[in-house]
């Protein structure tokens, strides 16, 4: 398999996500922006989005294994073109846009889901409220 250095966009996202959530709690607190924080439903978020991250670490193992053994198999190589960049970034969007449908209406994968949208603030800290069971709703 060619190997490309690729920027670790989750890794250069992470400050930039932080500093958002520290401004955003700023606005609210200094009245300029509407909006509230509570230091415990923050908290919660936190710890959860910490979980999402470990839970994915730990049986992103499992997909990554499994993904590298099915390379062998495949029948074609796009490459890296633009185009197929926008491509997989449509395709990626459409796939989120259908999970997030069924997340709604499929029980099963509520259950999964609803952890999401168990905050009683909506900022941006609510964001980090993720899922760590999605390998088992196999979503």
């Amino acid at each position: 398999m060619d190997s490309y250095n690729f920027p670790q966009v989750t890794q250069l996202a992470i400050p930039f996500f932080v500093v958002a959530i520290l401004v955003e709690l700023w606005l609210v607190r200094t009245g300029r922006a509407r909006g509230s924080f509570e230091t415990r439903d923050t908290l919660t978020s936190l710890m959860m989005g910490t979980g999402n991250v470990v839970a994915g670490l730990l049986l992103g193992v499992v997909s990554y294994w499994a993904l590298l053994w099915l390379w062998q198999f495949r029948v074609f190589d796009l490459g890296l073109s633009v185009w197929v960049f926008l491509a997989a970034f449509l395709l990626d969007d459409l796939r989120y846009y259908v999970y997030h449908r069924i997340a709604h209406r499929v029980r099963w994968v509520w259950a999964e889901h609803v952890n999401h949208h168990s905050s009683q603030h909506y900022n941006l800290s609510t964001a980090l409220r993720q899922s760590w069971t999605g390998l088992f709703t196999f979503m």
